[in-house]
């Protein structure tokens, strides 16, 4: 099961958003600047350049996964020398997973470029639709961090 944590100014709202959409297949921590050293996580997803990143990033593994947002170029300089596998989201048309818009039946994600998930399988360049609409704003990025985690998350 994956553990993942959250590195946002808005992590408490990604983290409850998160948990809701995996529906308890992973576990999920919003890492603070008091706790950066918390839990063990395999999955880092951050949406700003945090002095908290700083910290994380550089210790993550060559088997764990760096979930950034691509429409920040700031937050590339904060990553310092992490080893772990980068998977970019965003709006930007660079990023390796986007989310090209929200209606009533949810937001409209796409991969754009085929990378390894958690569990060794290729996610393939696709389109889908993911139910988040009663979430809030904060639900996107905690669905594309879960899409990007691996593939038993893609049914939540």
């Amino acid at each position: 099961m994956p553990s993942v944590g959250m590195v946002s100014n808005d992590g408490h709202r990604m983290t409850r958003a998160f948990l809701h959409l995996c529906g308890g297949a992973a576990s999920c921590y919003h890492i603070t600047e008091q706790q950066p050293n918390g839990p063990k996580i395999n999955v880092l997803v951050a949406d700003a350049p945090t002095p908290v990143l700083a910290t994380v990033a550089p210790r993550l593994t060559p088997n764990d996964y760096l979930i950034v947002n691509a429409d920040d170029t700031n937050i590339f300089n904060a990553l310092g020398h992490t080893r772990a596998k980068i998977i970019t989201y965003g709006f930007n048309s660079r990023a390796c997973i986007t989310a090209s818009s929200v209606s009533e039946d949810g937001l409209q994600v796409c991969i754009q470029r085929a990378f390894v998930d958690m569990e060794g399988q290729t996610r393939t360049p696709q389109e889908f639709t993911s139910p988040v609409t009663s979430l809030g704003a904060a639900a996107a990025w905690a669905v594309i961090g879960s899409q990007s985690a691996g593939s038993n998350l893609s049914n939540a």
